[in-house]
């Protein structure tokens, strides 16, 4: 793994705890408060400008996507507690990247052409803000390949599960929830003040999560 030293250090730190488990915990909430907000904001800003309305719509997408994030958290944490490195390995050359890519890419080309009575409603709106919670999950970060190795080197599925999880709670510290809700309510007051332009700016959402998803799919083509 290229990134081994990186993905080192971070264990480290997690350890310098005591507590694996408060390490982790600690890393998750640190990072959610941070960089990790910061990543997935270029995701989830433009769909949520795109489809929902007020902070409460906002705020909502904004916890399925976390919800989601997690969740997956946990299922790649049990999968490398039960396949080990192998799948560490899998991960970190980016076989997974055009899976993300190509989900992004459907979800903004669906943000373009479909009407949008269906892009806000509540269903399809949580499905959407799942399915980009599982994509943004699929390029995990360096934290989280920390986690991911610590669950390889434990040998259990549900030890490495309980890791990724506990991360994944960690991470739930954050801002993202309130900057979806000031999203959604800015959406709202301009769609208000331009009404004619409205679909417009959801076409442009779209076309911003459609371009954000076939960079993936270039940058695991040209690498």
């Amino acid at each position: 793994m290229q990134s081994l030293s990186v993905i080192q250090q971070h264990v480290d730190l997690v350890q310098s705890f005591g507590s694996l488990y408060l390490g982790v915990l600690a890393m998750g909430f640190f990072y959610g408060l941070t960089l990790c907000s910061l990543s997935c904001l270029p995701i989830v800003a433009p769909y949520i400008f795109g489809t929902q309305s007020g902070f409460r719509g906002g705020f909502d997408a904004a916890a399925v996507f976390i919800g989601a994030r997690i969740l997956t958290y946990g299922a790649m944490g049990g999968l490398a507690g039960w396949l080990g490195g192998m799948v560490l390995e899998r991960i970190d050359s980016g076989i997974l990247y055009p899976v993300a890519g190509l989900l992004v890419l459907l979800i903004g080309l669906n943000v373009i052409f479909r009407p949008p009575a269906v892009c806000r409603r509540p269903s399809g709106a949580a499905a959407h803000m799942a399915v980009l919670g599982l994509a943004t999950s699929l390029m995990p970060c360096m934290p989280l390949m920390a986690v991911l190795l610590m669950a390889a080197s434990s040998g259990s599925p549900l030890t490495g599960a309980v890791l990724a999880l506990t991360f994944g709670i960690g991470t739930a510290a954050s801002p993202l929830y309130y900057l979806g809700g000031a999203t959604g309510w800015l959406a709202t007051k301009i769609r208000n003040e331009i009404p004619r332009h409205a679909r417009t700016l959801r076409r442009l959402s779209g076309l911003i999560l459609a371009l954000f998803g076939l960079r993936l799919l270039a940058s695991w083509l040209l690498a």
